[in-house]
């Protein structure tokens, strides 16, 4: 069985990274009407990244570290910030993710 070439989605995951960087502010919206507290945290964080395994999405938040990963309580926070995504991919764009996991990384 041939293996199909990774090309297109990596070239996908680097996309919709760059257009969650791009929308930060509108996801942090999103985020803030469920926990201010983790949208404050989350000011100065940046999505890094798009991994799929298993039909499930890993979206890495780069945290700086004056944002102390211990004040993000996991994984509620986690969950909220991956509700928040998938609420902004489906309003957006129109798009229905998978299940989406999201990490916090220094």
């Amino acid at each position: 069985m041939e293996r199909k070439p990774r090309a297109r989605y990596d070239e996908f995951a680097d996309q919709f990274t760059s257009i969650m960087y791009e929308h930060w502010s509108d996801i942090l919206q999103i985020i803030n009407r469920q926990s201010p507290r983790v949208a404050a945290l989350l000011r100065a964080a940046t999505p890094s990244g798009l991994k799929r395994v298993n039909g499930i999405w890993y979206v890495q938040v780069m945290i700086k570290r004056v944002v102390q990963s211990d004040k993000l309580h996991q994984p509620r926070d986690n969950e909220i910030v991956a509700q928040a995504i998938r609420l902004w991919a489906h309003t957006e764009a129109k798009l229905k993710l998978p299940r989406v996991i999201v990490s916090f990384e220094l």
